[in-house]
């Protein structure tokens, strides 16, 4: 009997029986399918990330208009998700790590079908887009005196904290003209805490513009204006320590740096003459 025992135990060490055959044939399938469906999802990926860089790099740029920025697509699920994965004993760990990459790879595709949405709208809509976004300077480069305060984090002049700064100041004379940057219709035209004086103008696909500070006002809410009309004047109303206009441009309800689109207006020197301004005032 002991002889039997040990032989059996020999043998089974040893020797697959039929079943334990059968399960290690069916494990070595499911390999090879979790192989291949991890090599599709890999080419996914990678067609994606070339529909993106098309879409942020080559698409976008013709059609002027900044990346589009859904910080929720980047972040994955809470682990809570995939807790009832788990119990498999032998496919746990394998099993999560692929869901985590399905799911990454469905919300890209999320993503991507926004970003191509928004580029095919404005590509259908380039005439009216071309005359809507702020693409010239709000007052006369002639009269400039200054840059004075530039887009980013800065130690405010009266309040004497860091903050963020969502705009650029630019110093010039009061009473000098400001003009809407593109077509559009009044959203805000009056007193604002801390903005002082101010015309909001919301120029559709996404943009709106701010001009702050102001002495005079023009337009009034719900007003159509076009690129070049005056709506106000330079003035020194509101948080500010001497006369200039606070101008904000904004993207779906996100501030971006107006001086890229002061770009679309002005020389390569001017452009560079400003961001050494930034770098001088970052430092």
């Amino acid at each position: 009997m002991l002889i039997a025992a040990l032989s059996n135990i020999l043998f089974s060490a040893t020797l697959d029986t039929p079943k334990m055959s059968s399960i290690r044939r069916d494990n070595k399938r499911l390999e090879q399918r979790f192989e291949i469906l991890q090599g599709k999802v890999a080419s996914a990926e990678r067609t994606l990330a070339d529909i993106k860089h098309r879409d942020q790099y080559v698409y976008r740029p013709i059609l002027g208009v900044d990346t589009l920025n859904i910080p929720a697509v980047y972040s994955d699920y809470l682990d809570s998700k995939y807790e009832h994965l788990l119990e498999d004993e032998y496919y746990g760990e394998i099993t999560v790590v692929a869901w985590k990459r399905m799911d990454r790879l469905m919300r890209s595709i999320y993503y991507s079908s926004l970003a191509l949405d928004a580029t095919q709208k404005l590509a259908e809509n380039k005439e009216e887009y071309s005359s809507i976004v702020p693409a010239i300077w709000p007052i006369d480069r002639t009269k400039l005196q200054r840059v004075s305060s530039l887009y980013g984090m800065r130690n405010h002049p009266i309040l004497g904290i860091w903050r963020m700064h969502e705009g650029v100041d630019l110093t010039a004379p009061t009473g000098t003209a400001v003009y809407a940057t593109g077509n559009g219709t009044v959203s805000q035209s009056g007193v604002r805490n801390g903005y002082g004086e101010l015309v909001e103008i919301d120029h559709g696909f996404g943009y709106k513009t701010r001009y702050a500070h102001l002495s005079a006002r023009f337009v009034k809410p719900g007003e159509k204006v076009t690129r070049g009309q005056i709506i106000g004047e330079v003035g020194n109303t509101g948080v500010s320590s001497g006369p200039h206009l606070h101008y904000e441009v904004r993207y779906r309800d996100n501030t971006v740096n107006p001086i890229h689109f002061f770009n679309k207006d002005m020389s390569a020197e001017s452009y560079k003459e400003i961001m050494e301004q930034l770098e001088k005032s970052s430092k």
